[in-house]
């Protein structure tokens, strides 16, 4: 039977499609159209969350009988914008003895449904931002689709939090940085920084917060700084998880290739109701070439895999075979298994498939043919 393992897409190259939303109870709408092109700072789509319900019956207040007799001519401003004290939302006649639908207080004019006005009040603007250069594939009133291509580095955990900036290293010198960027100050450099490793103490919040860092990547972080970390307005992404482990090579030499270049980085936080996962995102622009990664896929030879248990913990590797029996493993278990060979030394091993998970990356032809 064949199995199914997790994908956590780790490529240096593919192409990305990602879908845009206002947050939950936000009205307004798209501020792009199809096909256009977007920069890091693009306003996707922009709104407001209220936090007060009015409801007003237009039909007292007009003078009418069912909700059939409102016409168009007698809404006079656009349903979904937000209006001062004062406005007049709807009126029925002309002059002084005009009978009018009034905003009480600054709020927007949400719904006009069955002859009541929905007005909510004290909205709080809220915007989403693309985050990446990048073509729109489809705009509506409440969700963009954007598409770029570059690398992409799904992690394990994240604070909740979104930003863009400059992949660098914490050990790279700041001035160097600044002049290889053309800059002036460490204000302006707008770093997304890589930490060498795990984050055990709260000191890196501190330094980030002084050197103004845009963002936080590293392998893991104890899991007594959850709670400030969500605290921080910074995303602070973990490729491996908590505790106190080091990165995968593969992941960790993708970011040093990439080291410099543009980055996006959106630190999802974990859920068990969406599916949606803490990813970095390093644009290079739209190909016809590039492929989206394939995900729910069978283990088979030829797939490479990264491996997600002690003792191989984080080492990529090509799956050779695929035994038809159960292996008996030094602990006396026998598991079901592959034959895998790994990247970084060419060792072969048998790894129980339910420590696996596949990586996106398409098929290598096996070196030898199944038993």
């Amino acid at each position: 039977m064949p199995y199914y393992p997790e994908t956590t897409i780790i490529l240096g190259s593919t192409r990305i499609i990602r879908e845009y939303k206002l947050p939950p109870n936000a009205v307004g709408r798209a501020e792009v159209s199809s096909g256009a092109t977007v920069a890091p700072d693009t306003v996707l789509l922009a709104g407001a969350i209220p936090s007060e319900v009015i409801f007003l019956d237009a039909l007292k207040l007009l003078g009418l009988r069912s909700a059939d007799q409102i016409t168009e001519e007698m809404i006079q401003v656009p349903i979904g914008e937000v209006y001062d004290s004062g406005v007049t939302l709807l009126m029925n006649g002309t002059g002084r003895r005009a009978k009018r639908v009034i905003t009480p207080k600054r709020s927007l004019f949400a719904s006009l449904e069955n002859g009541r006005v929905l007005l909510q009040t004290d909205p709080r603007p809220v915007a989403v931002y693309a985050l990446m250069e990048g073509r729109v594939n489809s705009a509506s009133d409440d969700r963009v689709v954007l598409e770029t291509g570059g690398a992409l580095i799904q992690s394990a955990w994240g604070n909740g939090k979104a930003s863009y900036g400059t992949l660098s290293f914490e050990k790279d010198e700041p001035d160097a940085l600044l002049e290889r960027l053309g800059l002036e100050n460490e204000e302006d450099s707008g770093q997304i920084v890589v930490l060498e490793e795990s984050i055990q103490n709260n000191f890196v919040f501190v330094r980030a917060s002084e050197e103004r860092w845009r963002g936080i990547i590293a392998p893991s972080m104890s899991s007594a700084l959850r709670e400030q970390a969500l605290q921080l307005s910074i995303p602070v992404i973990l490729t491996e998880g908590f505790g106190n482990l080091p990165y995968s090579s593969v992941i960790y030499n993708l970011l040093e290739s990439n080291r410099g270049r543009f980055t996006a980085v959106d630190a999802v936080e974990p859920s068990v109701w969406r599916s949606e996962r803490a990813e970095i995102i390093i644009p290079t622009g739209i190909s016809s070439r590039l492929r989206t990664p394939e995900v729910n896929l069978p283990v088979v030879p030829g797939a490479t895999v990264r491996v997600t248990r002690l003792p191989h913990i984080g080492r990529t590797a090509r799956v050779l075979n695929l035994p038809e029996s159960p292996v008996t493993m030094e602990n006396g278990l026998r598991l079901a298994v592959a034959e895998v060979q790994f990247s970084d030394n060419s060792e072969i091993a048998f790894v129980p498939l339910a420590n696996l998970e596949l990586i996106g990356r398409p098929l290598d032809a096996p070196s030898r043919p199944q038993s």
